[in-house]
């Protein structure tokens, strides 16, 4: 792989959508309609070449009790619970949809849930989810099943219910673990609830355990982000999930509770993106918006992990409201 210098990371410093599912987002266009879409699953259900292959599911969980001001995902910041309720039964329709014209029991290697806040759900209705699935789909064995996991959302006890269920990875939403970046994205968690849940997954038996970053949150400097990264390290995650922050105020009615100048300038972006790689035992070999591979950050060794092309599984929701 090429060297990463700061010429290449400033060549390609433009808006561009995230790899967290393949076609990007930006590939879904109005021209894409109805039939064309019907016309794929169709050829989806005639299993020709590499359409035979397991499927990847994703499911997404809208809501969040409360707004993290760097998120520009499409969310719905409520704390009534009910909400959930009737999101499930449209969920359920949209499964059903999906099973009608692709046939029951498709395979199925790897299905992430995320949000929003998939842990905004209770256990009944995380199990209602998983039902749901499993009675349209087929989980293979030894596939990579995730959820995103708010910390602040869960403890000992949801973890080993989320493995009952079927789960066998887990993401948490770090960020940051400094005390003033946290509190600058509403976004307060303390490192050491994170370490405990950390430890709590790894006694339980989940086989990966991811964490995401961003880097560029305002007043995050490089020096705060190298600490962080200490910390990291000491949790000693399977999987690191390193995001670049871009300011969108027009996306969310908070982003702009932090003006862009509380940001890190682009080279301090640069710093904080770079700085620890270059001083770990291991040069930086794969970073990518959804996951690292290897993590050069350690000087432990990383499985290798692999990446699966995403069918998304929504229903349609209100747009986002405060309640």
């Amino acid at each position: 792989m090429p060297a990463i210098t700061p010429e290449l990371l400033t060549r390609f410093d433009v808006p561009g959508p995230r790899y967290t599912s393949y076609p990007t987002a930006d590939r879904f266009v109005e021209a894409f309609g109805e039939p064309d879409y019907l016309r794929a699953l169709a050829q989806r259900r005639s299993g020709r070449g590499p359409l035979a292959t397991p499927l990847s599911l994703y499911v997404h969980v809208p809501f969040c009790e409360s707004l993290c001001y760097y998120c520009a995902c499409n969310k719905i910041i409520t704390r009534h619970h009910d909400r959930a309720a009737p999101y499930l039964r449209c969920l359920g329709r949209e499964v059903d949809l999906h099973v009608r014209h692709l046939g029951a029991g498709q395979a199925v290697s790897q299905l992430h849930l995320g949000g929003g806040t998939p842990t905004f759900l209770d256990d009944d209705e995380l199990a209602e989810l998983m039902a749901m699935l499993r009675r349209g789909f087929s989980l293979v064995p030894g596939g990579e099943y995730s959820i995103e996991v708010d910390p602040r959302t869960v403890d000992a006890d949801r973890l080993a219910t989320l493995a009952r269920l079927g789960f066998n990875r887990l993401s948490f939403g770090v960020q940051d673990f400094d005390p003033l970046v946290q509190k600058a994205v509403h976004r307060v968690q303390p490192a050491e609830q994170v370490f405990a849940l950390v430890e709590a997954a790894r006694r339980i038996g989940f086989e990966s355990i991811n964490v995401d970053l961003i880097y560029g949150l305002p007043l995050q400097t490089p020096e705060s982000f190298d600490r962080t990264l200490a910390q990291v390290a000491r949790l000693r995650p399977d999987r690191i999930a390193l995001y670049a922050y871009a300011h969108l105020p027009e996306a969310s009615s908070r982003s702009g509770a932090s003006s862009p100048s509380s940001c890190p300038a682009p080279a301090a972006r640069w710093r904080c993106w770079r700085g620890r790689w270059r001083r770990s035992r291991r040069p930086a070999t794969s970073t990518s918006a959804w996951t690292t591979s290897r993590c050069p950050a350690t000087p432990w060794p990383w499985p290798s992990g692999r990446a699966g092309c995403t069918a998304t599984f929504r229903a349609t929701a209100p747009s986002p409201t405060a309640t």
